[in-house]
């Protein structure tokens, strides 16, 4: 699952097929340099409404927001990494630099995808509890567990593993031992744990359905479960077209195609820079409805005064 030819062979055939990618390298530099472009002025906006904007630090967003630190790490660190070691062919040694950016892309991809599981999970407990704000200490401990977790995940398949990284391609990728392993860690269990956690939502919202008489409070649990679904369906798109591809190739390396390849990095990284713009537009839309409600409350206040104050005499007449 990554960036990289996910083939066992000998050196030689590595070396023909890096060549072969790259002759189709100019549209993925192009397309990644606009994703990390995108990606990053929209992560910084999201993260600098985030802490200006106390409404917006609640049990169900606030992962969605610090999510956006991996991809500032995969738009600031990986892709230029990435880009730099293949096209400089710094990549064609074993390099440290090889190795960071390795690290740096399995943490993003295990960190988006377990801090997702997370959000799902923790709706179980909170969805029918009240919804408040939430302190810096609460956010920030499960935030902080994801992050190293995902990082020593990502340091122990990295360095782990003993093959010899020509052309910067990871063990992971090559061998079916490791392959394995890592997509039950990092894809299946997460992904899993969301489509599971959100299908047993809705029949828990289903079942207590009569308990909500006010329709504001069932508006809003119901606007709860299409925003989890929202972030379901693009956690798959992201991952697994590459997930299911790399697998394949290690099963039956006639699969491969560099056409294919190049189109599976195209779709992964479009995607993966796609999650700040889907952020921004769930933030103007949760902005939105909480203006329209202070708008409301603030007229049916007005409301009450003016019936307060209007003489007896007036309402009579």
């Amino acid at each position: 699952m990554d960036e990289h030819i996910d083939i066992r062979i000998d050196n030689q055939t590595v070396n023909e097929t890096i060549i072969s990618v790259f002759t189709l390298g100019r549209p993925l530099v192009i397309i990644n340099s606009i994703g990390i472009t995108i990606g990053t002025i929209f992560s910084i906006l999201c993260i600098i409404k985030y802490f200006k904007t106390p409404h917006l630090r609640t049990h169900y967003t606030y992962l969605f927001y610090f999510m956006l630190i991996y991809c500032l790490l995969s738009s600031m660190i990986r892709s230029p990494t990435f880009l730099i070691g293949h096209y400089l062919k710094i990549f064609q040694y074993p390099t440290s630099l090889c190795k960071i950016s390795t690290i740096h892309y399995l943490s993003v991809n295990i960190g988006m995808l377990t801090s997702l599981a997370y959000a799902s999970i923790e709706r179980h407990f909170l969805i029918f509890h009240k919804n408040g704000l939430l302190t810096w200490r609460r956010q920030l401990l499960p935030v902080t567990c994801i992050l190293v977790y995902s990082y020593i995940i990502a340091i122990l398949f990295t360095l782990i593993p003993t093959c010899s990284y020509i052309q910067c391609i990871p063990c992971y990728t090559t061998s079916f031992l490791y392959m394995i392993p890592w997509l039950i860690i990092s894809f299946f269990i997460p992904q899993l744990v969301m489509i599971i956690s959100t299908i047993y939502l809705l029949f828990r919202l289903y079942q207590r359905r009569t308990m909500f008489n006010r329709r504001p409070e069932w508006s809003a649990l119901q606007k709860i479960v299409i925003q989890m679904s929202i972030y379901v369906i693009w956690s798959c798109l992201c991952f697994c077209p590459i997930s299911f591809y790399n697998l394949s190739i290690i099963v039956d390396l006639s699969l491969f195609s560099p056409d294919l390849q190049t189109v599976m990095i195209i779709i992964h990284t479009t995607i993966l820079q796609s999650y700040p713009i889907l952020t921004f537009i769930s933030m103007l839309l949760f902005t939105l409805r909480k203006k329209a409600q202070r708008r409301n409350h603030s007229n049916l206040k007005l409301n009450n005064i003016a019936t307060i104050i209007t003489p007896p005499s007036d309402r009579q007449s």
